[in-house]
């Protein structure tokens, strides 16, 4: 029997800036919940963590998209 040459690229990865801006709503829900004097600095820290994730996002798109295997098993039979 052949391998299935889609099993060997492996299975998708989540993206680490939509990581990040996911975490970035924490602090801001945390917000919600404690006293008045911690408010302001856990909205700045998620308002941080947010602009980093769309620093890495702009760094994202800036690279070549798409994973190097699949591009190898894609152009493999026009070479």
């Amino acid at each position: 029997m052949s391998k299935n040459p889609i099993h060997e690229i492996g299975s998708p990865k989540t993206e680490r800036w939509l990581i990040v801006m996911a975490c970035s709503f924490v602090p801001v829900v945390a917000a919600l919940f404690v006293p008045q004097v911690l408010r302001i600095p856990l909205l700045a820290v998620g308002g941080l963590v947010f602009i980093a994730g769309f620093i890495l996002m702009l760094r994202k798109s800036g690279q070549p998209a798409g994973n190097e295997t699949l591009r190898r098993f894609v152009h493999s039979d026009s070479e």
